[in-house]
């Protein structure tokens, strides 16, 4: 049966356990505030839609056939989760208070949702926000986190949604790009001042992929940093160019302070590809997670749209 098919016969699907439950049409109608000849139409809209006997009537009583007791067993199914979805969304507009306390990596905590928060925070007074700036996996009991944003798989036990796709690229300014020339191919990169992490042993060498292709450069430059909005800023002054997340360059790129380089390739490092917005299912029960989940999950929307739209 289509869907189209079936939404006509979900009120009588709900006429049959009340008539179960009550005993009799008569008893039904109250409760719906009908008369008893509603309820029978109900009823044989049903069978006729079904194919099927449910009720076997008589002048002293009711009684559901072996086929009715089926349909009557995943009808009060389809009224516990109907009563469910509403005490979820009267959950929803009751009072948010207490304490969040979030775990992020330091660039998407601070370009993508710091500059969010005020907005949560002025609609709902009583809720308190702790931001834990981290861009190693936390320890959820021992750091007392109800919500992380993490790459990599997350920890058993734990809901996981999509957050962002983080694409590691290249970007110098105009002006160092004028003065050094534009490298056409990632060899190139060697006769350039590169910024790179300097986090691991390693971290100047670095491996473009283009499709099926994979390159090897060994990199140098005069500064190096294992924050990316440090190098975005030293990138920005000229001083080479510089391995970021796309997402902490899309504001530079907009006003012109930063353009991209080698666009057809992309850097492979530890700090891209899924992030995920993780949290407890138990935790996600209390109001005041659960609107900053909804929240956050509302920002990872937007910014899908928007690289959508690029």
């Amino acid at each position: 049966m289509r869907t189209n098919e079936l939404l006509p016969l979900l009120p009588d699907l709900a006429a049959l356990v009340q008539v179960s439950e009550a005993g009799s049409f008569t008893a039904a109608a109250r409760l719906q505030g009908s008369t008893p000849s509603a309820v029978s139409r109900q009823i044989a809209r049903l069978e006729a839609a079904l194919g099927l006997t449910v009720l076997e009537r008589s002048t002293r009583r009711l009684r559901l056939t072996a086929g009715g007791q089926e349909v009557l067993r995943h009808a009060r199914t389809m009224l516990d989760a109907a009563r469910a979805a509403c005490d979820g969304a009267a959950s929803h507009v009751s009072r948010v208070e207490g304490r969040v306390r979030i775990a992020a990596p330091k660039a998407a905590l601070r370009q993508l949702i710091h500059p969010e928060l005020p907005r949560l925070l002025d609609a709902h007074p009583g809720l308190d926000l702790e931001l834990a700036v981290s861009d190693h996996a936390v320890d959820f009991i021992a750091g007392g986190v109800d919500i992380a944003l993490r790459f990599g798989d997350p920890p058993p036990g734990y809901v996981a949604r999509p957050f962002i796709e983080v694409r590691t690229l290249l970007y110098a300014s105009p002006a160092y790009l004028a003065r050094a020339g534009v490298p056409q191919q990632p060899a190139d990169l060697a006769q350039h001042s590169c910024l790179h992490l300097a986090e691991q042993p390693g971290d100047d060498e670095w491996c473009l992929v283009s499709g099926d292709e994979r390159r090897l450069v060994n990199v140098r430059g005069r500064y190096a940093s294992n924050h990316s909005e440090m190098r975005r800023e030293a990138a920005e002054a000229g001083f080479g160019i510089a391995c970021l997340p796309d997402f902490t360059a899309r504001q530079s790129l907009a006003k012109g302070l930063l353009l991209p380089v080698l666009p057809g390739w992309q850097l492979l490092g530890r700090y891209q590809g899924s992030n995920w917005l993780v949290y407890s299912a138990d935790r996600y029960r209390a109001p005041r997670v659960r609107v900053v989940v909804d929240f956050l999950l509302g920002i990872a929307d937007r910014l899908g749209q928007g690289a959508a739209a690029r």
